[in-house]
């Protein structure tokens, strides 16, 4: 064996909320446990995320009204999502199982799906956060979507009305009911949507380091390196990184939009698309009162979330491009001039805006679960604008199919199987 090689029981390779929380969850679970991941802090999806852990994170981004709105999307004249087109002609396995999943059947079959994995998804934050000592950066705020008309909001009956088919809550405000709950809105809005089994992070970079320490005081094994290639062999897998290798029985594959070229060279061709979002902080006005929770503009098609006292994260809508093109700052900029009405807002706290890549299945579904040709490979990626708040309780489940346990969540919708295309021997 070489010197630049290690052994584990079990390799975790990528180091966001979904793969830390299965190191960690692996470690209680007794086995030796290394976490591959280059440990470049702010190139996480988790490190930009809005920081909504709710039950209500149900639907995917292909709704039934994208067919209403699709003239404005391919226009990029919607502040919601901005689209490369050349990028669409190259992940067309992805766009036309997207448009294929944008029915009404399918979004229902697919909150379906989702509800059980939410509704696990906050107490297992809870015992993460407390575990790791950072308790207070989980507060049990709710979080809002606001309706600048009351057409806009009719236009979310069907949201509704699935909701209630799984009993989540939602408490539905006038404009003056809303003013007296969040008096840091100056924007009127004539309907808002309050989800109050809903908590919200206040710094989830912060938890994500908070996770990295307490898996090492489990004593975790952490290398910062980037993996290359997963290659099996006799009794397990040969991982390697730009630093060495490590010889392992049992790999898990969590490197959320990067998923997909891991795994190509093993023959899975998942139909993939990168999901690039951007955020921006800003102080709130001195006068302001405090934004209390998160709020989504639906009109905006973006996100206001407090981090800390008396700063905001706007977050932009989505860009479906490649997940390593150049930066384009309109749709976050839009999204800053529309918050600066919503909210009084200072000036911004970054020198330039973040920009992360997330995974996007077409269905909006995560990938959890056995590969389907190679025993001992775990594959969990693919959770979307989910994968901060699903990252602890997919931990458990990766747990669990590592363990020979009875999943705590059902996973058979987030089959590997279904997303694959040409598979190859």
């Amino acid at each position: 064996m070489q010197q630049d090689e290690q052994t584990a029981d079990i390799v975790v390779v990528g180091g966001g909320m979904v793969g830390l929380a299965s190191a960690i969850a692996l470690r209680e679970r007794g086995l030796d446990v290394v976490l591959c991941d280059p440990g470049e802090a702010r190139a996480r999806t988790s490190f930009g995320n809005a920081g909504v852990v709710s039950r209500a994170s149900i639907f995917p981004m292909a709704s039934p009204g994208l067919w209403r709105r699709l003239p404005a999307y391919l226009r990029n004249a919607d502040p919601g999502l901005r689209l490369r087109r050349r990028h669409l002609l190259r992940v067309l396995p992805w766009t036309a199982h997207f448009l294929a999943s944008a029915r009404g059947s399918a979004w229902r079959r697919a909150a379906g799906a989702l509800a059980p994995l939410t509704a696990a998804a906050y107490p297992e934050h809870r015992r993460l956060a407390d575990r790791a000592g950072v308790p207070h950066l989980l507060r049990e705020t709710g979080w809002i979507k606001l309706y600048r008309t009351e057409a806009a909001f009719a236009g979310a009956l069907l949201e509704r009305e699935i909701l209630a088919e799984h009993g989540i809550p939602a408490e539905i405000l006038d404009g003056a009911a809303l003013r007296d709950l969040e008096p840091a809105l100056v924007r009127p809005f004539a309907r808002a949507m309050l989800l109050p089994e809903t908590a919200s992070v206040g710094d989830p970079g912060g938890l994500v380091e908070a996770c990295e320490r307490l898996f090492a005081g489990l004593g975790g094994r952490s290398l910062r390196a980037t993996v290359t290639g997963l290659r099996p062999e006799a009794g397990g897998w040969s991982v390697r990184h730009d630093r060495g290798g490590v010889r392992a029985r049992l790999v898990v594959l969590a490197t959320g939009a990067a998923a997909g070229e891991l795994a190509r060279p093993l023959g899975y061709r998942f139909a993939f698309a990168a999901e690039r979002g951007y955020h921006r902080h800003y102080a709130l006005h001195p006068d302001s009162p405090p934004l209390t929770r998160p709020v989504y503009d639906t009109g905006a098609g973006s996100i206001l979330s407090p981090m800390g006292e008396g700063r905001v994260r706007v977050l932009s809508g989505v860009e479906v491009d490649d997940r390593l093109a150049p930066p384009d700052y309109a749709q976050i900029e839009a999204a800053a001039r529309a918050a600066a009405g919503t909210v009084r807002l200072g000036q911004p706290l970054d020198n330039r805006p973040w920009l992360g890549a997330r995974p996007s299945t077409p269905d909006g579904l995560p990938v959890i679960g056995p590969a389907p040709r190679h025993a001992g490979l775990i594959f969990a990626f693919g959770h979307g604008h989910i994968g901060l708040s699903t990252g602890p309780i997919t931990g458990r489940l990766v747990a669990d199919l590592a363990t020979g346990r009875a999943p705590a969540v059902p996973v058979a919708p987030f089959a590997p199987e279904r997303l694959l295309r040409w598979p190859r021997p």
